[in-house]
């Protein structure tokens, strides 16, 4: 991961336990295992254009993001690798948030528990914190209004 755990509050890390959800260390420890994680990211107050969203103005702070890695050749490894690059083809809303270089990855939790699917974490974070609507879900499929989610401010 790009940047440092140091700066995810201890009550997102006590979370995030209690959700039963480990930290990543190195997402390359990753590369056979399936599963849900959450994507931590510090954003500066600003405007970026997100895919067919459009522009997205962004407080400054920490985000989650929500996603899953679970086919054949895409595992947690991969998947958490591709949103460490900033060069990449711009697929799917996350790109173009971790693409932006403003935007600081600070770490990543995940699990592979079968029961911690990605639309039942982003519940849980949708009861707790503000979401920005339709990112990464803009069929808003599952019932969940986005998988992006403002966790708390940053100076």
């Amino acid at each position: 991961m790009r940047g440092r755990s140091h700066s995810i509050p201890r009550s997102v890390m006590t979370l995030f336990h209690g959700w039963g959800l480990d930290p990543v260390a190195d997402p390359d420890e990753l590369m056979d295992q399936r599963g849900t994680y959450v994507l931590l990211l510090n954003v500066p107050a600003r405007r970026i254009r997100i895919g067919a969203l459009g522009p997205v103005a962004f407080a400054t702070g920490l985000y989650a993001y929500v996603g899953s890695a679970g086919g054949r050749s895409i595992t947690l490894g991969h998947r958490l690798g591709r949103h460490g690059r900033r060069r990449k083809v711009r697929r799917w809303h996350i790109d173009y948030l971790t693409s932006d270089r403003t935007v600081t990855i600070v770490g990543a939790y995940w699990t592979s528990e079968a029961t911690m699917t990605e639309t039942c974490l982003a519940i849980r974070c949708a009861e707790r914190f503000p979401v920005i609507r339709r990112f990464g879900n803009s069929d808003l499929r599952g019932g969940t209004p986005g998988h992006l989610f403002f966790i708390a401010p940053t100076p």
